[in-house]
């Protein structure tokens, strides 16, 4: 007798049956009588469970346990009860909308903009098997709760391989997100804790390390770190990621970058997330670069593109404008080593 064909389990199973082809409910209440019906029942949950009592039962959470033990919910009840769980078309039409708005209900996010074409689309376009629906909407309404673009997570971190490329939950989450206006990026939902590493002086970082330095200096070329310009320094050839973000949170800044277009938006952008102070970044600073520059016979390249205003010095975008000049960081690395 497997664990699933227990007497004492009997109830447990014809209620969720019951729940799951009702629909629009993500839990049910058992009532647990007797030792052998709580012992049954801490072994499959894995946890004590009290007797007499009456015990809330999450479809979701059944589920979890049920994986746990190499089955899903569905398939441990066609295995005991001689059928699969199923429902006919006109009711799963009828339930489906249901069961998607309590699991947005339950997690607070029926009143989001998105929240009724959401729905539609997960009813019509989701292809989810009616069964798995209440547990695939509560997941999904959960993992969309816990979303907080100020706060950097990994993929794995909010939901498990369930949000691999490709798997149900991982479709509908998207779907949620694109209806939002943003994607995981933006959410600071990382692919994993250990791609696209910070480059510092303590050498590269994942999610799962920690700056020490309080204050440090963010620039745009690794040459910086290469050539000794005075630290900690914090190399973003990429701008601000959110692995960055992560790890310039709560540290004093100061940032220097190429005198190029790209390099004041990359300041602008660096600047008002971290409330920085720019370094040898002014309107001055890159006319004195320029006129050393031409002196010693570089050749700069031109610059084809006027920049937007720099939130920093309101004239540095028309001096470069006028000038017509890259300056870039590699340029002017024997300044910053002073």
């Amino acid at each position: 007798m497997s664990v699933y064909d227990r007497p004492e389990l009997a109830e447990l199973w014809r209620l969720a049956r019951e729940t799951l082809e009702g629909g629009g409910r993500s839990a049910f209440s058992l009532r647990v009588e007797d030792e052998q019906t709580a012992r049954a029942l801490s072994e499959l949950l894995r946890k004590p469970v009290a007797h007499p009592a009456r015990r809330q039962i999450s479809l979701a959470r059944l589920d979890e346990h049920v994986r746990a033990h190499g089955s899903t919910l569905p398939e441990v009840l066609e295995a005991v009860h001689g059928e699969p769980v199923g429902l006919s078309a006109e009711t799963e039409a009828s339930t489906a909308d249901a069961v998607l708005r309590y699991a947005l209900r339950e997690h607070g996010l029926l009143g989001r903009p998105w929240a009724a074409e959401w729905i539609e689309h997960v009813r019509r376009y989701g292809k989810i098997p009616q069964p798995a629906l209440p547990m695939l909407a509560n997941q999904a309404a959960e993992v969309l709760a816990r979303l907080d673009p100020g706060r950097v997570t990994t993929r794995f971190a909010l939901a498990g391989n369930d949000l691999d490329d490709g798997r149900p939950l991982t479709r509908i989450v998207q779907k949620a997100l694109q209806l939002a206006g943003t994607d995981w990026e933006r959410m600071g939902v990382l692919p994993d804790a250990y791609g696209d590493p910070v480059l510092t002086s303590q050498g590269y970082l994942t999610l799962n390390d920690v700056l020490a330095a309080r204050e440090v200096t963010v620039v745009h070329s690794a040459r910086l770190l290469e050539s000794g310009v005075p630290g900690p320094l914090v190399v973003l050839p990429a701008g601000l990621t959110p692995q960055a973000r992560r790890h310039l949170a709560g540290k004093t800044v100061r940032c220097h970058d190429d005198f190029t277009p790209d390099g004041v938006r990359r300041m602008n952008e660096l600047l008002d997330h971290t409330g920085g102070t720019p370094w040898r970044m002014s309107a001055a600073d890159y006319r004195e670069a320029v006129a050393t520059l031409i002196a010693r016979g570089v050749e700069l390249p031109t610059l084809n593109t006027r920049p937007e205003e720099a939130s920093w010095d309101p004239d540095l975008a028309a001096t470069m404008a006028t000038t017509g000049l890259v300056v870039t960081e590699e340029h002017v690395l024997p300044s910053l080593l002073l």
